[in-house]
């Protein structure tokens, strides 16, 4: 019997014949791409490596259950749903670029909770964001949710990615990702703040402050996943309170900030530009800077 990622690669094909017929054969990937999964990940060059179904013909991108999975680049989404009493129940989606190339997102979630319960389906606010197959999305923009849905069930969620020509033939997606950059969190609305939790202060300067996240929070699209990284961020203009002991708050100053502190940090609104999205330093500035000791 075909695997899941057989059947599915043949109607991608077939699709990319009728859709892209007469697509210039020069289409390639453009040099500014986004990395499709917001969070830490583990990669390596598996494409070609033997698998049951046939050969492996994206990357594996090893991740954690829930988190953003974002558009490599811009394009139209189109979410695949496996048929009624499917016993692989793979979720997918397939990003078309104008210049008809395709990245393929395999493996989406399909768990309600925190853990591989397997309780939900290949929808909207499970498997990627409601409403979303057919729109046009931009660089960046968020797309779906990380899982191990079809026969990555029960191992480690990850995002298997793939880069396709016009023609439906997989190319190697290694050197494209590792060009990628890495976003903090995916393309936001207009005026939007992030918080960091969980933060530990690595460094300050009179204006900046250096810190080590742990969680990110974007209440714009409703999402809360991990992701530890490295921030620096523009403080010169921050409220800065320190939180006791027995939990109340007093009002400090930058300078009192001192390094190993934890703390909890909100943005100011701001517009999702590319370095703000990239959070390269002092992009993104301080509005409140809680430091709980």
């Amino acid at each position: 019997m075909p695997s899941h990622r057989t059947t599915a690669r043949g109607i991608l094909l077939l699709l990319l014949i009728g859709v892209f017929t007469g697509t210039a054969s020069a289409a390639e990937v453009p040099e500014k791409t986004a990395f499709p999964v917001v969070g830490n990940v583990t990669y390596t060059d598996d494409f070609g490596d033997p698998r049951p179904g046939g050969w492996h013909e994206g990357n594996d991108l090893m991740s954690v259950r829930h988190q953003p999975a974002i558009a490599f680049v811009a394009g139209r989404v189109q979410t695949y749903v496996p048929s009624p009493g499917s016993s692989t129940g793979t979720c997918m989606l397939y990003l078309h670029a104008k210049n008809g190339m395709t990245y393929v997102y395999i493996h989406l979630n399909n768990d309600l909770g925190p853990n591989n319960d397997n309780k939900g389906h290949c929808e909207g606010g499970v498997s990627w964001p409601s409403g979303i197959n057919g729109d046009h999305v931009r660089r960046g923009q968020l797309v779906g949710f990380v899982g191990d849905s079809g026969d990555a069930n029960g191992i480690q969620p990850h995002l298997h990615f793939e880069v396709r020509k016009p023609s439906g033939r997989a190319i190697n997606p290694f050197s494209h990702l590792k060009k990628s950059k890495h976003l903090l969190f995916p393309r936001t609305p207009a005026d939007s703040k992030v918080t960091l939790k969980g933060t530990k202060v690595l460094d300050r300067t009179a204006d900046s402050i250096t810190v080590r996240t742990k969680r990110i929070v974007v209440p714009s699209l409703d999402l809360d996943y991990l992701y530890a990284r490295r921030v620096t961020l523009s403080a010169s203009d921050a409220t800065v309170r320190r939180k006791s002991g027995s939990g109340s708050l007093s009002t400090t100053t930058l300078s009192d900030v001192k390094v190993g502190e934890r703390a909890r940090i909100v943005t100011t609104a701001f517009d999702p530009t590319w370095p703000r999205l990239r959070a390269t330093p002092n992009a993104l500035a301080v509005e409140s800077l809680l430091l709980l000791g």
